[in-house]
């Protein structure tokens, strides 16, 4: 049988775009397979967004279990309430994210990492009511003395406070902070003159 120039020319890539269909249709799940026959798996998940430094009995009673295509389950994911590893949030985590055994740490310290200790310092309200509100928890850290104003320790985290709305001007509150232990030395000098002063990133 004789063919048109026409048809011997356009037949080797018909034929490749037929081999092509034919493997990808034999990729495609069977369509009488559903996901809720693949095999599923309980994982702790986050009901609601958390901060770092929560505990773990309150992200206990704001933690759920789901069940999860075991193809998608994070490494060292919790399958069980009872699996919340002692301590606190490493990290913070939002609504629906998967709980692991490192997103827990021993204190809030241990939290922020080997490298940053605890230090508690008296601040008036001036010094570090604003950069909470305006920045959140992470701030810098200067020493302001009479030669000017200094960077000491950057990155730092407020761990606790009293509350905002009780702070008055002029009045000092015991605030502690989560410092890099490289910068210790100098936040313990500024905070022993009463130079230390909180700026919000």
């Amino acid at each position: 049988m004789k063919f048109s120039p026409r048809v011997r020319r356009y037949a080797p890539a018909a034929i490749a775009f037929t081999l092509v269909a034919l493997g990808a249709t034999a990729a495609l799940p069977d369509s009488g397979e559903k996901a809720s026959e693949r095999p599923q798996v309980p994982v702790v998940v986050a009901a609601a967004s958390l901060r770092s430094g929560v505990t773990a009995a309150d992200v206990m009673r704001q933690a759920e279990v789901r069940m999860v295509d075991d193809s998608l389950v994070a490494d060292g994911a919790l399958a069980s309430l009872d699996d919340i590893p002692d301590g606190v949030l490493a990290f913070p985590v939002v609504r629906g994210q998967q709980l692991v055994t490192s997103s827990f740490a021993e204190d809030e310290v241990a939290a922020l990492g080997n490298d940053f200790v605890s230090v508690a310092v008296d601040l008036d309200a001036q010094r570090w009511v604003g950069p909470l509100l305006t920045s959140g928890t992470v701030v810098d850290v200067y020493d302001v003395g009479v030669d000017g104003a200094t960077l000491i320790a950057n990155d730092a985290v407020v761990m606790e406070h009293p509350e905002v709305t009780e702070a008055l001007p002029g009045q000092d509150a015991l605030v502690t902070l989560g410092v890099p232990k490289a910068s210790l030395p100098l936040v313990l000098q500024s905070a022993g003159l009463g130079q230390i002063w909180l700026v919000g990133q």
